[in-house]
């Protein structure tokens, strides 16, 4: 060991003595900086494990207060390294800190690790994702626990849907924000068209098949109630029914081939007619 490190260690060795005698607030301060490294390094360990939506920030802080207990209740006289002592402090209060802002019960979290790991074990073996019934002989449980399972681990999963996601060091990755579908929303363009097929398909149509198509099809009548309905048999619906969808098909199929242009007619051919020699 050179002179300045081993000078260093017996500087904060005399902090050390300093600290437990007085409590100085300044030394333990020092003491803090001094094994501030500690807390980075462990805190980059245990985010390196997490969830972008977990701040690396706030696992450092947690670390810091873990820090100033474990150098306030440091015993200097048993002779054991500071370091290890205050490595297993520090870890312990990051895991607090996560566990205090997990909304998900510690049971539940502790199901859906079960769930992933015989998940990931059988797509392993089986080079696919596993079944039900696979996943339940695997770990001795019904299929409806295992569904339970399944749903239970997909609610432990959270996602961060903000474009300000400074996490993120690839700015060309897409976010969750930027592909997220809005079921209910409209759209112009895909009502106008559907508008228009219902006008198309409604003008090929008798008044006896469009009513046949808005019992069936929007009602959910069945062919009996319809014929109640209409005051015809229920073979008389099913022949209406057959003869509109095949009316129908027929006429989809003229939409998606397009009119059909007729080629030009070819120009009418002149017979060459001999003109009469002028007369001497």
């Amino acid at each position: 060991m050179s002179a300045e490190p081993r000078r260093a260690d017996e500087d904060m060795t005399l902090v050390w003595q300093e600290f437990k005698r007085t409590g100085d607030g300044l030394l333990r301060n020092r003491l803090v900086e001094r094994y501030l490294y500690l807390v980075k390094v462990i805190g980059n360990r245990i985010a390196a494990r997490l969830p972008r939506s977990i701040d690396v920030q706030d696992l450092r802080s947690a670390g810091i207060f873990g820090l100033i207990r474990a150098i306030e209740n440091f015993d200097i006289t048993r002779g054991t390294r500071f370091e290890s002592y205050c490595a297993t402090r520090v870890h312990g209060a990051i895991l607090d800190e996560l566990r205090a802002q997990d909304w998900v019960p510690r049971l539940v979290r502790n199901r859906a690790v079960e769930y992933r790991t015989a998940f990931t074990a059988l797509r392993t073996r089986f080079d696919r994702d596993p079944s039900t019934r696979e996943l339940a002989e695997h770990t001795g449980k019904t299929d409806q626990e295992v569904e339970d399972l399944r749903r239970e681990s997909n609610l432990t999963t959270v996602y961060t849907l903000s474009r300000d996601d400074d996490s993120n060091d690839d700015p060309g990755q897409v976010r969750k924000l930027d592909v997220l579908v809005d079921r209910h929303s409209e759209v112009p363009f895909d009502e106008m068209v559907t508008r228009d097929l219902v006008d198309s398909l409604s003008k090929v149509l008798t008044q006896a098949e469009r009513t046949v198509v808005a019992l069936y099809y929007n009602d959910s009548l069945t062919m009996k109630e319809i014929g109640r309905v209409m005051r015809i048999s229920e073979s008389r619906v099913c022949q209406i029914h057959t003869k509109l969808l095949k009316k129908l098909a027929a006429h989809l199929a003229s939409i998606a081939d397009g009119p059909r242009v007729s080629p030009p007619a070819a120009p009418p051919v002149r017979r060459a007619t001999r003109e009469p020699s002028p007369t001497v």
